[in-house]
């Protein structure tokens, strides 16, 4: 008997305990989760924001090198070889610079003089690498900044051979009134720039662009590589809705690397082609994580509960299991024929049944009643 009120015991103090930890974590889990999509939204605009900035910085600070006298020196050479030869050390001397920008922190990966055609003079890498390339045919934003007769900054992202996706500024250079050429120059997105934007804002961030008529991730936050393969395919999927992922679309769900995402994707702010974007994502898996922390008190409050019920079982079987153990071998010792038994417990609770027990064999045996009232 025991050992069966010992398991309902049990068996009811596990179940009201794990209902209750549902309940909780459940509870605890949707007040985790309510917090993550504003989250996301918040950090959608502060990317903009910060992306805007950074471009704006870029743009400028390209600018003031397209107007120094370093730069506009360069064309004042009498042959082209002069020009390529000043172009190429100029150019050096402007990544550098670059270096100053804030959040960069390196010199620009890509600085390109042009001439008044949008042909390469030279590129910071090389005298020799790219002369003569036509980069108002090959690039809109460097045709865009050549429009006119005096042309305008452009700021935008291209995908650059070697150097892979690149964000740019391209400003003509202007002497008399017209343009004489112009300067080029990007960095390279890297992951470096997804997880320094992730820091800041503490959401996952990654930067996709189109090519043809695929979607490619140069840069995320998030994982390692299998979580950027696992993200282009996502990208590439009909279930990411093609043309409306490098524009701002509505909230949307996706698992890189065995978590939960909730995610918004970002346009590019500023530039000149929409083959651009970000994406801002967030753990769900991550935020709703603590609910197991807030839950936990509950396991333990089982746990206790357990340790209670088999301490006081045993204390109560005991209590009781003795006293139950006379009755029986008194009874046994009448019915085996000594008639002038009594039995003699003294106990609390089981003391008026002995004491009938005893009265009961008297008036069977006519042995008369002289047991004791069992305390």
């Amino acid at each position: 008997m025991r050992w069966k009120i010992l398991a309902g015991n049990l068996v009811t103090v596990i179940l009201i305990s794990l209902v209750a930890w549902f309940l909780v974590k459940g509870q605890a889990s949707e007040k985790l989760l309510a917090g993550v999509a504003p989250a996301v939204q918040r950090s959608v605009g502060t990317l903009e924001a910060v992306r805007a900035l950074d471009g704006d910085q870029l743009t400028g600070a390209v600018e003031d090198a397209a107007q120094s006298a370093e730069v506009t020196s360069v064309y004042a050479g009498e042959t082209d070889s002069a020009q390529r030869e000043a172009a190429f050390s100029v150019s050096q001397s402007v990544s550098r610079q670059l270096s100053t920008l804030q959040r960069r922190g390196r010199p620009a990966e890509l600085v390109v003089l042009l001439n008044a055609e949008g042909r390469v003079l030279a590129r910071n890498v090389d005298r020799n690498l790219d002369v003569g390339r036509d980069l108002r045919t090959e690039f809109p934003a460097v045709r865009q900044a050549f429009e006119g007769a005096t042309g305008h900054s452009v700021r935008d992202f291209i995908h650059y051979g070697d150097q892979g996706w690149m964000e740019i500024a391209v400003v003509p250079v202007l002497a008399n009134g017209r343009i004489r050429g112009g300067v080029l120059a990007g960095f390279a997105v890297a992951d470096s720039a997804a997880r320094m934007d992730s820091e800041r804002m503490d959401v996952g961030v990654g930067y996709l662009f189109r090519e043809g008529n695929r979607y490619t991730v140069q840069s995320l936050s998030v994982g390692s590589q299998r979580e950027k393969e696992e993200l282009v395919a996502w990208a590439n999927s009909p279930a990411a809705g093609g043309e409306q992922l490098l524009r701002r679309s509505a909230e949307v769900r996706l698992t890189l690397g065995g978590e939960d995402y909730l995610a918004r994707m970002v346009a590019m702010p500023g530039v000149f082609s929409p083959q651009s974007g970000a994406i801002v994502l967030k753990s769900l898996t991550a935020a709703q994580a603590p609910a197991g922390d807030v839950a936990f008190p509950v396991l333990a409050m089982m746990l206790l509960g357990i340790a209670l019920s088999i301490g006081y079982n045993l204390f109560i079987a005991q209590y009781f299991e003795k006293p139950i153990e006379q009755i029986e071998e008194g009874l046994l010792t009448i019915v085996n024929g000594n008639t002038q038994h009594r039995i003699n417990v003294e106990h609390a609770e089981l003391g008026g049944i002995v004491y009938r027990i005893n009265q009961l064999v008297a008036s069977l045996t006519g042995e008369g009643d002289e047991g004791s009232d069992g305390g």
